[in-house]
């Protein structure tokens, strides 16, 4: 932290940043459609791999406040699917969720338990939205074709914090590595379904650690892909987890 980095002297430590959103395409300052040149009002941001490729994309709900004249009346929502260069595209024209009610707060969920991440969005004054993914299309049964492969972890261990919230997972295929916080909330309206998703693009097999909420670290455990994990505190191997059959 800045504070044990600076021995103690947070007050006097001059960070510095740099602005890069720009330069990645990671910015959503207008409306994208509809010829609208007034700026956007922007509130819950969310990052996750929906495509399952193994890079990161960000999903942010808009919408505009009465009375703001100065700002955009239509603004529909943004998808922003990360690149392996770490820039962004925007695509929710063409997943389908591009609408132009005034959303407030949203979610990025397994509802179905599919693998694919699907979205709820919460708008003001109107009825919420539930968009259910449908990956690369449908068969020919109407069941969503797969992306690329995933994994979804949830953290068991003993004592007052069972969920592990706070801890950080870490999930390596090959020379990749992706981190993500355990977390139950966050953004505007919005929060986190407990496990921690991961897409893993063409890797059938990966390797998971992690760092429990009291900076412990657990050692590398092997996984298959396309599976629900359960690392449990301690154990030596992950568990799998299996959704219950559906009914009638």
């Amino acid at each position: 932290s800045l504070a044990h980095g600076g021995a103690g002297r947070f007050g006097q430590l001059q960070p510095a940043f740099e602005d890069i959103a720009y330069g990645l395409g990671a910015t959503v300052h207008r409306p994208y459609v509809g010829g609208e040149t007034r700026p956007s009002t922007a509130w819950h941001a969310e990052f996750d791999d929906v495509n399952n490729d193994g890079f990161v994309d960000l999903f942010i709900a808009k919408g505009n406040v009465e009375g703001m004249v100065d700002f955009a009346s239509r603004d529909p929502n943004n998808l922003l699917i990360g690149q392996g260069d770490g820039s962004f595209r925007e695509a929710a024209p063409e997943a389908g969720i591009g609408t132009f009610e005034r959303a407030r707060g949203a979610a990025l969920a397994d509802l179905n338990l599919d693998g694919l991440l699907d979205l709820v969005v919460v708008n003001r004054e109107q009825r919420p939205e539930l968009w259910r993914s449908m990956g690369a299309g449908t068969d020919a049964s109407g069941a969503a074709r797969p992306m690329g492969g995933w994994s979804m972890i949830r953290l068991v261990q003993p004592g007052a914090n069972p969920g592990a919230v706070g801890a950080w997972v870490e999930v390596k295929t090959g020379a990749h590595v992706q981190r993500r916080e355990l977390l139950v909330g966050g953004g505007h309206a919005g929060g986190e379904a407990g496990w921690v998703h991961f897409g893993l693009g063409t890797s059938e097999r990966l390797e998971v650690r992690v760092q429990w909420p009291d900076g412990t670290w657990g050692p590398w455990l092997r996984a298959f892909a396309n599976r629900f994990l359960v690392v449990e505190r301690d154990r030596e191997r992950p568990l799998y987890w299996q959704p219950p059959p559906a009914t009638g």
